[in-house]
């Protein structure tokens, strides 16, 4: 898998226009833990809303989003702030199942979809589904 272009591919297509070069140089560089952990504390802010399919703290427990997942069966790339889990490159189901354990935020790209798990907080943490076709 092609880490930068995937990178790239989800800045360019989920991203706001005017937050897209900032984030893509913090995103691609070496040390990208600085640019994963500040889109995450601000993901609903620099998201393109009309990319967002599903969003909601509980949305990884929708019949929707289980039938998504069924529906989509690709490697993943999985950026995240905590560094074992950034970086792999996992089933979409295994980087969900990796997701919700995880208790740092976590970035899964698809192909043509991105599924975000936001920073945890009181209350949960925010979740969302992207796709390039609503």
């Amino acid at each position: 898998m092609n880490t930068e272009y995937s990178i790239e591919h989800f800045v360019k297509t989920f991203i706001r226009k005017n937050r897209r070069e900032r984030l893509l140089f913090e995103l691609t560089k070496e040390d990208r833990y600085d640019g994963v952990s500040r889109f995450c504390h601000q993901a609903k802010e620099l998201l393109e809303p009309s990319r967002i399919l599903m969003k909601g703290k509980d949305m990884d427990r929708t019949q929707e989003f289980q039938r998504f997942l069924k529906q989509h069966h690709e490697t993943c790339l999985v950026l995240s702030p905590d560094s074992s889990m950034d970086g792999q490159c996992l089933s979409l189901g295994d980087a969900v199942k990796q997701a919700e354990m995880c208790l740092d935020a976590v970035l899964i790209l698809g192909s043509t979809f991105t599924v975000v798990y936001t920073e945890p907080m009181k209350g949960g943490r925010d979740k969302y589904l992207l796709s390039e076709s609503k």
